[in-house]
Parts: structure tokens; sequence; C-alpha cells
């Protein structure tokens, strides 16, 4: 039977290797995971981020709505989405249309309000700047140590995400004002 980690690989990144943090995190770090409440998955089914069901008919039926909806799934594509926090957010990589490698690519959330937002260019990165503020640095930060993964940051601001044009604001952007002026 596949690991998590083999599993993630497989089915989230088309078998490229996890990066050094999410290796270790999907390894010895599940507790802390699992403390955070995050979901990883490795199961291809899994596409939470893709449910529509409450879109009613009449929504669907507003074109604001329906360019904003398909300019959303167009941008998925573009995202390797791994992994949940418990007030649904979204976590993945930025691949873009080019396809990026997984080590190059940005980390991006999705939240429940739709909204996509670069957050770093490492999972630990990407787990702070959406769970956490600046008060709870330091208990992350010795969290992480104990696993020995080191952080480079010492507040939110400290996050930065590698510039690839386009960002997936600006992707999710251009193709809904492709679909409300087709």
């Amino acid at each position: 039977m596949k690991t998590l980690l083999e599993l993630v690989a497989l089915n989230r990144f088309g078998g490229a290797n996890c990066p050094d943090d999410l290796h270790i995190l999907l390894t010895d770090g599940i507790e802390l995971l699992k403390d955070l409440n995050v979901e990883v998955s490795g199961d291809p089914s899994w596409k939470p981020w893709a449910d529509k069901s409450y879109l009613t008919e009449s929504d669907l039926a507003n074109p604001d709505i329906a360019a904003n909806v398909r300019a959303i799934d167009d941008t998925f594509r573009h995202i390797d989405l791994f992994a949940r926090t418990d007030d649904e957010t979204f976590i993945g990589y930025w691949r873009g249309p080019q396809r990026e490698p997984i080590r190059s690519s940005p980390l991006v959330s999705y939240d429940s309000e739709g909204q996509f937002a670069l957050c770093g260019s490492r999972f630990v990165e990407a787990l702070f700047f959406v769970i956490f503020d600046d008060e709870a640095l330091a208990r992350f930060r010795a969290s992480c140590s104990e696993l020995g993964i080191v952080l480079s940051f010492d507040s939110l601001d400290d996050i930065i995400s590698p510039a690839l044009k386009p960002d997936p604001m600006e992707y999710h952007l251009a193709r809904y004002y492709a679909y409300k002026n087709a």
C-alpha cells in the first residue's frame, strides 16, 4: 500500500517529488498537520474545491456568476491543490499555464470567498500565511524546528512568493473578463 507521501506525489503532482518541507510534514509531521486541522489528500478523486452545489439555477443563469465560475475552474487547472484547512481554504502549487516545476512554483490559497492569494514558496509558509497571525509564530516555529524545518521568516510580511506571470489572481481576472465580454 502506498504512503500518503507517495499518493500526493503521484496523484496531485503528476509523479513529481514533494518539496522537502512537504515531504517532512507528510512523514514525520503528520501529527502537526492533524493539530492544525489540515487535511492533505493523495486521493485522485479528491476535489472538494470544485463543489458548486451551493449555486442555484438562477445563480448559474446570472452572466457575471457564470463567467466567474468558469474563470475559477480555468484557474484551478493550473494549480496542483493538495491541502484543505478546517475553514475550507485550499492550498496548492501555482503551476501556471506554463506548468512550472513544483519546486519552482509558489503556493496559492483559494478561500471560501472565492479568492486566490499567493502565500509563499514553501508549504510551511503557506500554512502560516493561511492559518496564523504573527502572534502564533513562536509556537509554529518551535513545532517546525522539532521536525527539522527551519522557518526563514519573522512575520507574515516576510513571506514572499516567486513572481510568475500570470499569477493566479491575474489569470482568474483575465479569464473572468474574457467570459463576461464574450
